[in-house]
């Protein structure tokens, strides 16, 4: 099952110039099985996630993109408001207490954004393939977890329609839901994939 497991819209993010249903829609048509929004620093609510989902006919799921000291984070797991958290360690212990998981997005695009292991250790793991970098810094974030093995997954990282559907996560189980998501995600039997243009 091939998942987007980062991407934007005009609606949440103000970077980005795609509407919900382009972004689904293209999606679809590049052949994945679901897409999970991960706006800048906001939840979608659940009941206009499932809306879209009906409308459309592809699976859509709610994700967010935190913005912190160490970069950007995407969160999967949450279901409720998401209060402005910025700190790294109050976003871990955030995350611990709704079994929520954190991965570290897009982490080599920054050259000088430093990640120490000991902060590599609030992670659960890493994008290593986001549809809007390059090969190099595809492979360096790939590499970012060799000290504790952290577990990469793909993502567009889309903002406009070009975008849509470069990359995904592969799982081997069907999801269906959030909760389904969730423990595809736990299970590690995922990898990045890069979809043909």
């Amino acid at each position: 099952m091939l998942i987007d497991m980062h991407s934007h819209t005009s609606v949440f993010s103000t970077d980005s110039n795609l509407l919900p249903h382009e972004t689904l829609e293209r999606a679809a048509e590049r052949g994945l099985d679901a897409v999970v929004l991960t706006e800048h620093d906001v939840l979608w609510p659940a009941d206009r996630v499932a809306r879209l989902s009906e409308q459309v006919g592809i699976l859509v799921l709610p994700g967010i993109e935190v913005t912190t000291e160490l970069g950007h984070v995407l969160v999967y797991g949450l279901t409720e408001t998401f209060p402005r958290i910025t700190d790294s360690k109050r976003l871990h212990e955030y995350c611990r207490e709704r079994d929520a998981l954190m991965y570290l997005a897009h982490p080599a695009r920054d050259p000088g954004l430093r990640v120490s292991r000991a902060a590599m250790d609030l992670f659960d793991g890493v994008e290593g393939l986001n549809g809007c970098d390059g090969p190099l810094q595809n492979q360096s974030a790939s590499s970012r977890g060799r000290t504790r093995p952290l577990p990469p997954i793909g993502g567009s990282d889309s903002h406009a329609l070009h975008e849509v559907g470069t990359a995904a996560t592969e799982f081997a189980a069907e999801v269906a839901t959030l909760e389904d998501l969730m423990a595809a995600l736990r299970s590690g039997d995922y990898q990045p994939f890069a979809l043909p243009y």
